[in-house]
C-alpha cells in the first residue's frame, strides 16, 4: 500500500495522500467487503439466550414509544439497566431494522476508533489512513474474545458495542482538541453533556476509564491556555450518568446481592493473588497476536520526530485499556466479552504508535498483508459458522413459536459448539429451556439425539 508523497500542508508523520485519487480504492477493498459480511452475519444471527426474553415481549406488549419507555423504567428498577438494554430491544422489532443499523453500528466504531488512533478523522484521500483502519480491524479480529458474539448476538452487541462506540464518541472531541484546537462554540458544552450522560449509563467496568482520560485531555488543555467549557460539561455529564448507572435499582437485583455481600477490596483480597492474576492474564493471552505488529513498529522509524501529544495519546489509550481490566478485579462477575473495550482501546493505541513509523516499503507491505490474512481467514470463519447456524436457528424459532400449548417440541441442534464465532448451544441449558418453554406454554423443550458440542 503505497502512500505517495506527502503534501505541504501534512502534519509531520502523518500519512500522506495519494495522487491520482487512487486511496479510495483500498478504502472500498476494506469497507465493502466487511460490510457484507457484517450484514450476512446478522441476517443469519439466530435468537437464542436472552434474545428469546425480547422475542417474547414483543409477543406480549404493544410496539409504541410508550411500551419502550415502561421497559427502560422496569429495566432499570428490576433488569439490566445499561442504556444499551433499551436499544438491544428495539433491534429485536419485527423487520428489517437489525440488518441493517448493526453493521452500521460496527463501522461506526471502527471509524471512531481509527479516529481516536489517529487523532483526527480518517480521510478516503489518504491511503494510510485506510491501511490504519484495516489494521484496527485486523486487530480486533485477531485479538477479541467471543468475536463473533460480540458483533452477532444482540444482547452484547448493543451491549458493549454500542456502550463503547457512545464513548468513544464521546472522548473523540477530546482527543481532537488536543492534536488541534478548535474555536470556542456553546453550543458544544450543551451536546457534551448530553453525550456524557450517555456514556456514563452505557458500561459499569468503562466509565472510570474513560474518564480519568478526558480528565488527563482536559489538565492538558488547562495548562496550555486553551480549556473550553464543553470539557468541563462533558466531564461532568460523564459523571452523573455514570452515578445513575451505578446506583440504579437492578444492580441490586441482577447481580443478586452479589455486590453487597462484600466491598471492592474484600472481592479482590477474596479472589486471592492467582485470581487477580488470571484476570489480568486473559487481557495479556487475548493480546499476544498483537506482538507481530509491536515487532514491525519497533523495527520501523519515525518519518519525523512526533509532537508530545502525538507520543502521548496512544500510551493514555493503552493504560485506559488496562485500566478497563482493572476494573474487572473489583466486579462480582467476569467474563470474556467484559474485555473488549480493553482490547480496542490498546489496539487504538498500537495503530495510533504505529501511524508515522510503517515509513518502510517492507513494513506497510507486511502490515497490509497481515492485516488481509487474518480479515480474510476470520471473516471466512464467521460466515461459515453463521451460515450453518443461520437455518438450525430459524427452525428452532418456527417450531418452538407454533408448538401445541402443553406438548414437548424436540429441536435439532445447533451443528457447530461454543468458540470464540459462536457462543454454543444455549438449549443445553436446562433451566433456560424450562424458562422458554414456559413463555411458550409448553411442557418442555427437548434436543434431539446427537453429539454435544
Amino acid at each position: 500500500m503505497s502512500d505517495g508523497d506527502a503534501s505541504p500542508d501534512d502534519p509531520a508523520g502523518a500519512p500522506a495522500r495519494v495522487p491520482g485519487g487512487r486511496a479510495w480504492l483500498w478504502w472500498a477493498a476494506l469497507v465493502v467487503p466487511l460490510w457484507i459480511v457484517l450484514v450476512l452475519c446478522a441476517h443469519w444471527e439466530p435468537v437464542m439466550r436472552d434474545g428469546w426474553g425480547h422475542i417474547v415481549w414483543y409477543r406480549d406488549h404493544m410496539t409504541g414509544v410508550g411500551s419502550i419507555i415502561d421497559f427502560a423504567r422496569e429495566s432499570y428498577r428490576l433488569e439490566n439497566p445499561r442504556l444499551g438494554q433499551i436499544l438491544t430491544l428495539m433491534m429485536y422489532t419485527p423487520g428489517p431494522q437489525h440488518v441493517i443499523a448493526t453493521p452500521l453500528l460496527e463501522l461506526a466504531v471502527l471509524a471512531l476508533l481509527t479516529a481516536v488512533a489517529l487523532g483526527r478523522w480518517p480521510s478516503p484521500r489518504r491511503a494510510g489512513d485506510a491501511l490504519a483502519a484495516a489494521l484496527m480491524v485486523a486487530l480486533l479480529f485477531a485479538c477479541v474474545p467471543q468475536l463473533g458474539p460480540m458483533l452477532f448476538y444482540r444482547p452484547f452487541t448493543w451491549n458493549y458495542l454500542f456502550g463503547l462506540g457512545v464513548n468513544l464518541g464521546w472522548l473523540l472531541p477530546y482527543r481532537l482538541e488536543l492534536a488541534r484546537p478548535r474555536s470556542r462554540r456553546w453550543w458544544r458544552a450543551a451536546l457534551a453533556l448530553v453525550l456524557g450522560v450517555a456514556a456514563g449509563l452505557c458500561n459499569e467496568h468503562t466509565g472510570l476509564a474513560f474518564a480519568a482520560m478526558a480528565a488527563l485531555a482536559t489538565v492538558v488543555a488547562w495548562r496550555r491556555g486553551g480549556l473550553r467549557p464543553w470539557m468541563v460539561a462533558g466531564l461532568l455529564g460523564l459523571a452523573a450518568g455514570y452515578a445513575v448507572l451505578l446506583t440504579a435499582p437492578a444492580q441490586h437485583v441482577r447481580y443478586g446481592a452479589l455486590a453487597e455481600q462484600s466491598g471492592l477490596v474484600a472481592r479482590i483480597v477474596d479472589r486471592g493473588a492467582l485470581g487477580n492474576l488470571a484476570v489480568l492474564g486473559g487481557l495479556a493471552l487475548a493480546l499476544a497476536p498483537a506482538l507481530v505488529l509491536v515487532a514491525i513498529g519497533v523495527a520501523g522509524r519515525r518519518a519525523a520526530p512526533a509532537a508530545p501529544i502525538e507520543r502521548a495519546s496512544p500510551v493514555v489509550l493503552a493504560l485506559g485499556g488496562l485500566a478497563c481490566t482493572l476494573t474487572l478485579l473489583a466486579s462480582p462477575k467476569l467474563g470474556p466479552r467484559l474485555y473488549f473495550a480493553s482490547v480496542a482501546l490498546i489496539a487504538a493505541g498500537l495503530v495510533g504508535w504505529l501511524d508515522g513509523r510503517l515509513t518502510a516499503v517492507w513494513a506497510r507491505r507486511g502490515c497490509a498483508l497481515l492485516s488481509a490474512g487474518v480479515l480474510v481467514f476470520v471473516a471466512a470463519r464467521l460466515v461459515a459458522v453463521h451460515r450453518a447456524v443461520g437455518p438450525i436457528g430459524m427452525v428452532r424459532r418456527d417450531l418452538i413459536e407454533h408448538g401445541r400449548p402443553g406438548s414437548v417440541v424436540t429441536v435439532p441442534r445447533f451443528p457447530v459448539g461454543a468458540s470464540r464465532y459462536f457462543l454454543g448451544e444455549d438449549l443445553a441449558i436446562v433451566a433456560a429451556r424450562a424458562v422458554i418453554a414456559s413463555d411458550y406454554h409448553l411442557t418442555a423443550i427437548e434436543l434431539a439425539p446427537g453429539p454435544a458440542r
